[in-house]
């Protein structure tokens, strides 16, 4: 798919949000850049549950969590590489925050700014990459 490097893409979201602003598991063709930006101001807005963006092979994707105005972020690349976000603001707390159904996440590895989760999506579903601007976890698993 021309301009992405994504291929696929599952959003769930907050009770509140209405289905028909939903937007559906896409992939292939299917998943086209107006979704992602459609996205990225879904995330904006706080109507966002989780994201789950991978490549054709599954081997490389991104998966963010929301509750509570807060977000957490992590990258996999080539199944091995795990990068996860840190946030410059508190680069070692390990307060827990629950963001996510697998138990609580350090607060270095959280954030409140939706923007910048925006970017972080759009960025990976465009290029495969880890976000350039923030700094980033990187472990082998």
């Amino acid at each position: 798919m021309e301009g992405l490097f994504v291929d696929s893409l599952f959003v769930s979201y907050h009770q509140q949000v209405p289905s028909q602003e939903r937007i559906p598991y896409n992939h292939g063709d299917a998943l086209t850049q107006e979704i992602l930006h459609r996205l990225a101001g879904q995330i904006r807005s706080g109507g966002v549950r989780s994201v789950q963006l991978d490549d054709e092979t599954r081997e490389n994707g991104l998966a963010a969590d929301f509750q509570d105005g807060w977000a957490t972020v992590y990258i996999v690349r080539e199944c091995e590489h795990y990068f996860e976000f840190v946030n410059s603001r508190f680069p070692t707390s390990e307060t827990p925050l629950t963001i996510t159904g697998d138990g609580p996440t350090p607060k270095k590895h959280a954030t409140e700014d939706m923007g910048l989760i925006a970017e972080i999506l759009l960025h990976f579903a465009q290029t495969g990459e880890v976000y350039p601007d923030c700094a980033w976890e990187h472990t082998l698993h």
